[in-house]
């Protein structure tokens, strides 16, 4: 299955929504024939219509237009907005405004459906599949409707409409997110935007919402993962009759599977509602990254991915720092390489085990293997610098000829009585080892230093 999101495609700007004035509420009904009452709420009720002149079906929402200065203006104001500025394939279309002396009537798309609710308790469960097709168009809803600013701060089963009827459309869902009231347009994620108003239904509230500490965008994605619980067995995740025990009970249990409905489930399934039912937001699946899961696209196994900002950020620091690491490695060896080979001799192995410079001179022996086991990154040996390794080639920086140390001639008297007596090569190769030859030449030098400073005092 290859579900691709609508949000990133739609249009984030307003749109012309005709308001037209009427004298009085008949004036409507010569315009549509208003036909079997699809919804009540406190607000109103919604009805289906047919547009006479165009035969086209709609649903008309009436509201009674309330006393000046109440909640219910802000809502309903705030609904006229939210859904002027909205252009998306699973958010409701709203087509027309009507206002009369005493009523505002909504001219919306028409879902013949009903709401996920009433559909819920027909089916009382969906399967996995159905689950995954509802949750993949929800969270491309709301992740078109934070991009642009919105937070819902209501969804739930009954603000979730199915566009059809599932007989007449071979069981697909075609969902419209609804009822946009309590819903606030802010200006970004900055602190002047977050939210202190406690809103929406008690079981599908964000537990931050109910603290009463502030909450932004990350409540609707609490809400999605309520929904899809529910969707899945029935029931909702946590239950109580007071905003206070709902709270304790989020913050001190995690979500449970314990149900036998939830063995018929899948691990991947159960694992996403964990990521979206996280009480600290900062660690809650956002919508865009819930888009991208491999579940909504049908694979079944755990993934093992980023699920929320801040282990998004964890992985992006931890990749940074090992291409740095990986980088600086590869500069150092590319630096090292070219010095390398030119100060490492082509070299054979005599009888013995000890390596012969081409000319076959036992003196010039390299350090033995144990020496040259040393890597850097655990690629390149480390060799020893051509200072260490041949300090008799070393140049008087003042004559410009090479020292003639009498220590060096005595360890190469010693090395050929050693070699004749036969010493085995890695003794040689001790006696033979820069450092020790480095730290006698010092030696040899602050003697003669010493001496030289006594013959001057006399």
């Amino acid at each position: 299955m290859n579900l691709v999101p609508a949000w990133s495609n739609a249009a984030l700007v307003e749109r012309e929504v005709p308001t037209i004035r009427l004298n009085n509420d008949a004036d409507l009904k010569e315009i549509y024939e208003f036909g079997r009452k699809l919804g009540q709420g406190s607000y109103g009720a919604v009805y289906e219509a047919t547009h006479i002149e165009t035969q086209t079906k709609w649903a008309i929402k009436e509201v009674y237009k309330p006393a000046a200065g109440t909640s219910k203006v802000a809502m309903v104001e705030n609904e006229i907005i939210v859904l002027r500025s909205v252009n998306h394939a699973h958010i409701i279309y709203l087509e027309a405004i009507y206002t009369s002396p005493l009523m505002i009537y909504l001219v919306t798309e028409l879902c013949e459906g009903g709401d996920l609710k009433q559909l819920l308790q027909q089916k009382n469960v969906f399967t996995e599949d159905e689950t995954r097709k509802i949750i993949f168009c929800l969270a491309d809803a709301v992740a078109y409707l934070h991009k642009s600013g919105i937070i819902h701060r209501d969804l739930k089963l009954e603000n979730i409409l199915v566009k059809n009827c599932l007989d007449e459309d071979d069981g697909r869902f075609d969902i419209k997110v609804a009822d946009f009231g309590m819903s606030v347009k802010t200006s970004g994620v900055g602190i002047e935007n977050i939210q202190t108003e406690a809103c929406g239904t008690l079981i599908y509230m964000a537990p931050e919402m109910m603290s009463g500490r502030g909450y932004s965008h990350w409540c609707d994605n609490w809400s999605i993962g309520v929904i899809m619980y529910m969707l899945l067995c029935g029931k909702p995740p946590f239950f109580s009759k007071t905003k206070e025990r709902l709270l304790r009970k989020i913050m001190t249990k995690e979500v449970q599977f314990d149900q036998p409905i939830w063995e018929n489930v899948s691990d991947a399934a159960k694992y996403l509602l964990t990521r979206l039912l996280k009480p600290n937001p900062a660690y809650r699946m956002p919508a865009p990254l819930l888009l991208e899961n491999p579940w909504i696209q049908g694979d079944t196994r755990v993934p093992s991915g980023p699920s929320n900002a801040l282990e998004m950020m964890h992985h992006y620091m931890e990749h940074k720092e090992k291409t740095v690491e990986e980088s600086s490695l590869v500069s150092f060896e590319d630096t090292l390489e070219p010095f390398l080979a030119l100060l490492t001799p082509s070299s054979k192995t005599n009888s013995s085990g000890a390596e012969l410079s081409p000319e076959g001179d036992s003196s010039s022996c390299t350090p033995s293997t144990a020496n040259r086991t040393s890597h850097v990154g655990g690629k390149h040996p480390v060799q020893l610098r051509a200072k260490q390794r041949r300090p008799q080639d070393k140049k008087d920086l003042r004559t410009g000829q090479k020292p003639t140390s009498d220590l060096s001639k005595a360890e190469e008297e010693r090395h050929s009585s050693s070699s004749r007596e036969g010493l085995s090569s890695a003794n040689l190769q001790l006696l033979q080892s820069p450092v020790i030859n480095q730290n006698n030449t010092k030696k040899k030098k602050k003697q003669k230093n010493h001496t030289t400073q006594k013959n001057v005092r006399k």
